[in-house]
């Protein structure tokens, strides 16, 4: 093959290539029965994340939404001796000193759009007047006070349940009336 029929060969690749371009995308015809048009899409992908807050197995009833992220749940009628009427779902630990209420709830971490696979979730007591009294933990035995951010959970995979206990300790030597503490998770996706 001389070059001359080989840069012909080629031109005439080129041509029908783009021929072959023009057809596929061809927009308005005329005299004819058939055309296409293309649409190029584009979107900006964006992380996801928050932390849901539910009744645990067995537990007093969590309440509150997913999309404010405001949760609560009620102990009901408690005191140092362990002789209340909590709410359905709690329980109660006595000692010589007061009774420490519990209930399971559950937390849930819910991500998208992170290139890491894991959530950990940490707990710090919020700013009301009862927090001494609040209690968090692993396990009903294991709560305990909580004042600055501790872990609770680490490697949570989205769409998880990871179950904890909150609770009151109510001291003999607690005062009567209404007590209110918050409990202020925070989940920040996990560092591989």
């Amino acid at each position: 093959m001389t070059l001359i029929n080989t840069l012909r060969i080629a031109g005439l690749s080129t041509l029908l290539f783009a021929f072959a371009g023009i057809a596929a995308a061809q927009g308005p015809v005329s005299n004819d029965t058939t055309t296409t048009s293309n649409l190029e899409m584009d979107a900006n992908v964006q992380t996801a994340l928050q932390l849901n807050i539910s009744t645990g197995t067995g537990g007093a009833t969590v309440t509150g939404t997913n999309a404010s992220g405001l949760f609560a749940v009620d102990f009901g009628n408690v005191n140092g001796l362990g002789l209340g009427t909590p709410t359905s779902g709690v329980s109660v630990a006595i000692d010589t000193t007061g009774a420490t209420y519990t209930t399971p709830i559950n937390l849930t971490p819910v991500y998208s759009g992170f290139t890491t696979e894991t959530a950990d979730v940490t707990v710090e007591a919020g700013a009301s007047t009862n927090q001494t009294i609040a209690r968090e933990g692993g396990s009903a035995v294991g709560v305990v006070a909580v004042t600055t951010a501790v872990a609770a959970f680490s490697d949570a995979a989205s769409d998880s349940d990871n179950e904890r206990f909150v609770g009151f300790r109510i001291a003999r030597t607690e005062a009567a009336g209404a007590k209110v503490a918050t409990l202020i998770y925070t989940v920040t996706m996990g560092v591989d």
